[in-house]
C-alpha cells in the first residue's frame, strides 16, 4: 500500500480530523495490511499522547508516532471490541473501547466525530464478528432447517419418498 491510497481511503471514509497527526498519516501504508481498508479516523490523546486512531474492516489502531522512540502501535482486532461507548463536552469528546478487562480512553477527539468514530467502532465490530462467526452457523441452519421441513412434507404424505430424496440431493448440493 502507498500513501496515495492512504489518502484516498481517508478521503472516502470522510475523515476529515487528523490534527496533529500527519507524521502518523505518513507511517500507514507500512503498517496496514494490502488489503486493509480504512473505515474511519480521527486523533485523540491517549495517555498523554497524540495519536491517530484508525479504524479498518479488521482491528482498530492507536498510533503515535514519537520523536525519539519512532512509531508505536497498539491495534485491538474487531472480534476482540467488547462494547464502545462515547461522551461529549463543549468542544471536545471522549471515546471508550472496552477489550475484555481493559478500556483504551481517547480524549480530546473532535466533538463532530466522536459519535461518528464509536458508532463506526461497534457496526464494524458486529459486522467483523458475524464474518468471522455467524454466516457458517446461519447457512448450517437455513440447510437443516429446509431439510425439516421436507421431512414434515414427507411424513405428512404430500411428498414421497423419491420426491423427497430428491429435494435433499438439491439442497445438500448447494
Amino acid at each position: 500500500m502507498n500513501i496515495e491510497t492512504v489518502l484516498k481511503q481517508l478521503k472516502d471514509a470522510g475523515v476529515y480530523d487528523t490534527f496533529g497527526t500527519k507524521k502518523e498519516i505518513k507511517s500507514l501504508p507500512e503498517i496496514l495490511y494490502d488489503d486493509e481498508v480504512i473505515q474511519y479516523a480521527t486523533s485523540g490523546l491517549v495517555n498523554g499522547n497524540t495519536v491517530l486512531v484508525v479504524l479498518t474492516q479488521k482491528r482498530l489502531l492507536f498510533i503515535d508516532k514519537g520523536f525519539f522512540y519512532g512509531v508505536r502501535t497498539t491495534e485491538i482486532p474487531l472480534d476482540m471490541v467488547n462494547g464502545v461507548s462515547y461522551s461529549k463536552g463543549l468542544l471536545l469528546g471522549e471515546i471508550s473501547v472496552m477489550n475484555g478487562t481493559t478500556s483504551v480512553k481517547v480524549g480530546n477527539v473532535a466533538k463532530q466525530t466522536t459519535d461518528i468514530m464509536a458508532n463506526a467502532i461497534k457496526e464494524n465490530a458486529e459486522k467483523y464478528k458475524k464474518q468471522l462467526h455467524g454466516y457458517s452457523a446461519q447457512a448450517e441452519g437455513t440447510v437443516a432447517d429446509e431439510l425439516l421441513k421436507l421431512k414434515g412434507l414427507l411424513d405428512a404424505g404430500v411428498l414421497s419418498q423419491d420426491e423427497f430424496e430428491a429435494q435433499k440431493a438439491k439442497i445438500l448440493a448447494n
